[in-house]
Formats: C-alpha cells, structure tokens, sequence
C-alpha cells in the first residue's frame, strides 16, 4: 500500500512540477505553428516574435505584426515618407500564459490560456493602447478557442484623430487540421487628420472554413458593411452598404464555389448614385492545379515586387492550367449589374469547357473548338450615346453590329461554338492559334 502512495505521489509530482514546464514548451511550439499558418496564409504579413520568457507555471511574450511585403509595401512605404518615421506602423501583442495540466485553474485539461493585449506603434517607438483584450484556450489538441473584445476609445497622432466603438470577435482555429471559424462585429470608427475624415460602420464577420489538402480554403464566408463615408477636399464619397458572402466545396476532386458581392448606393461625385451586384459560380474545376495555380499567384502577390512577380507567372503556372483546362469546367457570371443614374448596364456570361482526354497532349486550338459560352449585354441608351460621343471606336459598335438597339436600350446576345461567335444572330469567326 505504501508502495503505491509513492508511485502516486511521485506521479502527482510529475504533473504537477515538471508537465507545466513541457506544457509550456508546447504552448510556445503552438504560439509559433499560429504564427507560421497565419503567414503562409497572408504573406504580405510579417509577424515578428520580438521576447519570449518561458516560465514554469506562466510565460509572457511579445509578437510585432508589420504589414511590410506585397500589396502593402507601396502604401507601407509611402507612409513612412509621408511621416518621416524611421520604421513601418506595426501592431504589438503582448501575451500572457498559463500553462499546465489545468492551466489558470481551470477545470478543462489544456494546453495554455492565455490573455493578450494590443497597442499600436506609429513607427517611432511610441506605442498608443488599446483598450480591450483577447482572452484564449489552447487545447491539447492544439486547437485554440479565442474571444477578442476590445473596448471603446480615442487616440490622437500628430494631428490625426482617431475614435473606436470597439469589437467583438470570437476565432476558433487550429493549425494542424487548418479549421478556422470566425463570428462576431467590428463595431463603427472614425479617422480625421488634414481635412479628411473616414467613417466606417459596423462591420460583421462570419466564416467557417478548413483547410483543404490542396492548400486551400473551403467552407463559407460572409461579410456585411454599413455605411463607409470619405471627405476629401468638401468632396463626399459614400457606400451605403456592402455584403459578400463565399461557398466552395470540394467534391470527386473538383471545386464547386459560388459567391455574391453587392455594393449598394455608392455615392460618387461628378457622377450620382451607383449600385454594383455580381454573382459568380465556378464548377467542377480541378482541386489540385488550382491549389498549385492559388499557391504561386498568393507566393507572387508576397513578393519583393508583386507587379513583376506576377508578369513572370505564366511560365510556373503553365502545366497547371493545361490540366484544368484538361479535365474541364464551368464558369458562370450569373448576374453583373452596375446601376448608374441613367440605367442598370446587365451582364451575363457563361462559359463551359469540356473534359477531354487525360493522356492526351492539350491542344488549345482544340480546346477553343470543343468550348462554348454565352454572353448578354444589355446598356441603356442614355450611357451607350455618352460612351458613343467620347469615344469613336465606342460609336462604331452599333454599325459593326455588335451592338444593336431594343427600345431604349442597346444589347448583345453573343454565342460561342466550335470556334465561331455568333453575335446577334451574325456569324463572326475568330483566329485560332496553330495546333501543337
């Protein structure tokens, strides 16, 4: 019997002394697989873990995030100009943790929680708070339950002015199986410094997604927006509102994805009111090549210089697209309608290309022969004659017949087959490259 009291005691000693310092090492490996995911997934996001001190019981450390690398290092740069500071704008996370078989006393066996807070560095080392917190669990599976609230407040610099009505997010995600959810509300903020002012209503957030083993994402997505107003100069542009909302799934290894996009009442000066509403559908593509295809153009868009990048990204994509094309699809614009105050201008266009042989050699010429596709355009009169008095090649659509007029309006009814438009009921045929 006292045997036994030893080993329970000694077994007691180990999770209780030593697992709370190797809990604490898991939970810096997990700290460092969310950063690695969070960047192969944004790579114009650098993320920088400037102090870790691991400690027995707890630990704290410090992450630096600067958006520095593709799309950002022009406006990054121009910034920094612009303020003459030695470094970018960066965001500081400061991250305490409790690790443990129970970590922070909780009933829930885990590997850590942790709470983190936030502050924002200009880029010349004085950093601005922010009020608020991100408290979150780490499970022994790795996955990580995080709830962000961030409280309401101000913060003035060199002249700029900045108001927060604060947030309420909750993220789910675990890097090992790549399943990531998303919930909650980016409350409205203000920004006025030299004359302008930008407000931005409350923007919600919702997405459950998983990581695909082609390297992408799946699952859905939606995203709303109210009101977004710019003042420039006394001059006033507007959005009313903005949705956009993603489905894809993976099926027999093809990709099936729809998404909508509805910008409502923009308000542009000079011009008026104008609504913008698209639906798109992808089917059947292949998984694997747009894995590789989304990989290169994501790997293009981080680069040194994006723009050249993705000039030279033909050749690296190449293989890659003769399989899509290869094994076939469908694409649809179901629905592009953009309101102006003269008129809706409609668009439909579908295209579908058939499966051909797997061993075959792709011929493109073959492939534009065996493809078909529809197109239907539809403008009111009132913007085709502007479009016809500032441009004459506009002007001539009408007598070329790709254009003619049906009551107020002028349309195209386009279809395509066997390599042959067929625009308005007038054949029209177009080259076609040498086969291979």
């Amino acid at each position: 019997m006292k045997r036994w009291l030893v080993v329970l005691l000694v077994t007691l000693a180990l999770l209780v002394l030593i697992m709370p310092g190797i809990v604490g090492r898991l939970a810096e490996r997990n700290i460092a697989d969310n950063i690695e995911w969070a960047e192969s997934e944004s790579p114009a996001v650098n993320i920088e873990t400037e102090a870790f001190d691991r400690g027995w019981f707890t630990s704290e450390g410090r992450h630096r995030i600067v958006l520095d690398a593709g799309q950002f290092r022009e406006i990054s740069e121009e910034y920094r100009l612009a303020t003459g500071n030695a470094e970018l704008p960066s965001l500081i996370i400061d991250t305490k943790l409790a690790h443990g078989p129970l970590p922070g006393g909780s009933l829930s066996p885990g590997l850590a929680t942790s709470v983190s807070t936030f502050s924002i560095d200009p880029g010349n080392g004085e950093a601005i708070a922010i009020p608020g917190s991100l408290t979150s669990a780490v499970a022994m599976s790795g996955e990580s339950d995080a709830h962000l609230l961030l409280e309401p407040g101000s913060a003035q610099h060199e002249g700029a002015n900045f108001e927060w009505q604060g947030a309420d997010m909750r993220f789910v995600s675990n890097p090992s199986t790549g399943a990531f959810a998303v919930n909650g509300e980016i409350r409205p903020w203000t920004f006025a410094a030299d004359g302008a002012a930008m407000n931005f209503s409350a923007v919600s957030v919702n997405a459950d997604q998983s990581r695909s083993i082609y390297g992408f994402n799946v699952g859905t997505a939606n995203i709303e927006s109210g009101k977004i107003t710019l003042v420039e100069d006394g001059a006033v542009f507007s959005i009313a509102s903005i949705a956009f909302s993603a489905d894809t799934a993976i099926r027999d290894e093809r990709i099936d994805a729809e998404s909508t996009f509805a910008m409502k009442t923009m308000t542009v000066p000079a011009v008026g009111e104008v609504d913008f509403d698209m639906d798109f559908t992808l089917l059947g593509a292949d998984a694997a090549s747009a894995g590789v295809i989304g990989a290169a153009v994501q790997e293009a868009q981080g680069a040194v210089d994006p723009e050249a990048a993705l000039a030279n990204l033909y050749p690296q994509i190449e293989e890659e697209l003769e399989v899509m094309f290869r094994r076939g699809f469908e694409m649809r614009l179901d629905r592009l309608d953009i309101s102006l105050p003269q008129g809706v201008i409609a668009t439909k266009l579908s295209i579908n290309v058939p499966e051909s042989d797997d061993d075959a050699l792709l011929d493109w010429s073959s492939v534009l022969l065996n493809m078909t596709g529809d197109l239907d355009v539809r403008i009111p009169g009132p913007i085709y004659e502007l479009a016809a008095m500032m441009n004459e090649q506009a002007g001539a659509l009408v007598s070329m017949g790709v254009l003619v007029q049906d009551g107020e309006d002028y349309v195209m009814k386009a279809e395509y087959a066997q390599g042959l438009f067929n625009v308005n009921g007038a054949p029209m045929p177009i080259p076609m490259p040498m086969p291979r």
